[in-house]
């Protein structure tokens, strides 16, 4: 089964961690961070072919930057792009690229590190107005993940950590908050090691992937304290929901002497807000659903790093 998935995993499929039940089935937690790197560079390099562009690039103010927006349904046994059918994933895709200044409209290399790459979660809860609370429930040691080698690809600085998120909307009355616990992998390329996009591309690769998985806890997968503490911190009426993303962030040079680096932004996400929300809703542009939000998220972050920057 593929870590990168709309069905959640079990606490139980976790590497060992000092807050989980000893289990000599575990998997060992480099091989782990590097399947998960690996099955996300997989699903990057087939972007292209196995994702529909719409027509229309979608603009997210204040971002000069227009937005791709591609759209996918997919086996989750075997990756396989599918037409709708019972069990298959919808995947919604946003790409960009904005140029590498911290000026109107845009944002620097170090901004994108800064806003994306570091404090992933509490960041999205800074620039995401829906976003309420995070709350870090595990985190592995860096030091033991260390160096990961995969695809013929470096990574350095692998974090690893699980967050409870909430989400709160308005009208509070009519929908109810959703959490979602998401395990988060987030790894920069070790250009050290040679890392190059691809095996057909030789040059040295400056960028950072995250990966979100969601997980599910039981009274039976998740030991008594870490469950309790779960259901303890969601607010009332909150429905567990579940999502799963790809984000691949990478700085390419200059296409003439004259021009500036330019930032690629792409994320993938499929999602599920439980409840009582239609799917067709969910997947639908014109009532605010995912495509819409997805787009939005590129101004949202924008303008919050420009607020930053002028504070």
């Amino acid at each position: 089964m593929p870590l990168i998935r709309l069905q959640p995993h079990l606490f139980a499929s976790l590497p060992a961690h000092p807050s989980l039940t000893a289990n000599e089935a575990r998997p060992q937690l480099k091989s782990f961070t590097r399947d998960a790197l690996h099955e996300a560079l997989d699903f990057l390099h087939t972007i292209p072919e196995t994702f529909t562009t719409d027509p229309k690039l979608r603009a997210s103010p204040p971002s000069e930057a227009k937005v791709k927006l591609l759209r996918r349904w997919r086996d989750p046994l075997t990756d396989e792009t599918v037409l709708k059918s019972p069990g298959a994933e919808f995947w919604v895709c946003r790409q960009s690229e904005h140029a590498d200044a911290n000026t109107e409209g845009t944002a620097s290399w170090e901004e994108f590190e800064n806003g994306l790459r570091s404090n992933h979660a509490e960041n999205e809860m800074a620039y995401t107005p829906s976003v309420t609370s995070v709350q870090q429930l595990m985190q592995w040691s860096r030091a033991d993940i260390g160096i990961i080698e995969t695809h013929e690809v470096g990574f350095k600085d692998v974090d690893m950590e699980i967050n409870l998120i909430t989400h709160t909307f308005h009208p509070g009355a009519l929908i109810a908050p959703r959490s979602f616990i998401s395990l988060t992998i987030s790894a920069a390329y070790d250009n050290t090691q040679g890392s190059t996009l691809g095996k057909a591309q030789t040059r040295p690769l400056n960028g950072f992937v995250t990966v979100q998985i969601p997980l599910r806890s039981t009274a039976s997968s998740t030991p008594p304290d870490l469950h309790q503490k779960i259901i303890g911190s969601v607010p009332k009426r909150a429905i567990f929901a579940n999502y799963a993303s790809v984000e691949h962030v990478t700085l390419l040079p200059p296409t003439g002497d004259n021009d500036p680096n330019l930032i690629e932004w792409t994320m993938a996400t499929t999602s599920d807000a439980g409840g009582s929300i239609p799917q067709w809703v969910q997947r639908n542009w014109t009532m605010g659903g995912v495509p819409r939000a997805v787009v939005a998220d590129v101004g949202l972050f924008l303008g919050w790093t420009m607020r930053r920057r002028s504070s």
